[in-house]
């Protein structure tokens, strides 16, 4: 099935949102230039799961232990719940859309916790800005470990041409011919820059609070997936994973943008 796409565009920038399908920027595009890859087929079919554009991964990134929540005991897939669920546009201004979703029946069987989130996106004069704003309605610690999962697009064959300014980040281990799938810290500052073939300078700005940059791609497919999470696989059943206590609110911050 075709899911609705909701449209955010000013100047030169403009970008495509399917929010049946976890809230998921499908595509960006700068002075006409394509920033993000994705598989059209995987949206559209709800038995799998999105590849390409930018899913947002709550309430944790990457992979638990076993597929355990360990506090819960219960089992949850990888990158958590909210890319699989319908997202509701609650606010619309130029330039701007807010779409929130709330915890459920089926959420409270795996994740006991009551909440909130609101995914807020603005169009940036080169880019796009995404803020993840998430409320406690619980009487307990919210514990949380979220990120986002851009697909960006390169040439395969031309992976080995990726250059960063990310520290302790080898541009050798972008292979083209072969699956990588890598995390390192992410400066502490939230500040990253690449360069990537056939698109150009792309500078990611995060919150600082992301302390972590995975980074993953598939043999013969063009594209690059360069990640900022809150902390690695598991960080939600560790002490680093953040816990949010009742009542309280907490807000993340990705910038995309696309130098001329």
């Amino acid at each position: 099935m075709a899911y609705p796409t909701l449209t955010l565009e000013h100047g030169n920038v403009r970008a495509e949102v399917v929010p049946q399908r976890g809230c998921l920027v499908a595509r960006l595009r700068v002075d006409g230039v394509e920033v993000l890859y994705l598989d059209r087929a995987t949206v559209d079919d709800p038995e799998q799961s999105v590849r390409g554009g930018i899913p947002l991964l709550f309430p944790f990134a990457g992979r638990l232990k076993d597929d355990r929540l360990l506090d819960a005991g219960t089992s949850l897939r990888q990158h958590g719940f909210a890319r699989h669920m319908a997202w509701s546009l609650t606010e619309s201004r130029p330039g701007q859309l807010r779409f929130s979703l709330a915890d459920t029946e089926q959420t409270r069987a795996v994740y006991p916790h009551a909440f909130t989130a609101d995914h807020v996106l603005t169009v940036l004069p080169r880019g796009l800005q995404m803020e993840l704003v998430v409320v406690n309605r619980g009487s307990a610690p919210l514990p949380l470990s979220p990120g986002w999962h851009p697909y960006f697009r390169c040439p395969s064959a031309q992976k080995p041409r990726i250059r960063t300014d990310v520290p302790g980040l080898d541009p050798a281990r972008f292979l083209p011919d072969a699956e990588f799938d890598f995390g390192v810290p992410a400066p502490a500052d939230g500040r990253a820059a690449f360069d990537l073939p056939g698109l150009g300078r792309l500078r990611l700005t995060h919150s600082a609070q992301m302390r972590f940059l995975q980074c993953w791609s598939l043999p013969g497919r063009d594209f690059v997936c360069l990640e900022p999470f809150w902390g690695p696989n598991d960080t939600l059943n560790t002490p680093l994973r953040l816990q949010l206590p009742a009542g309280a609110g907490h807000t993340l911050c990705l910038r995309i943008e696309v130098d001329a």
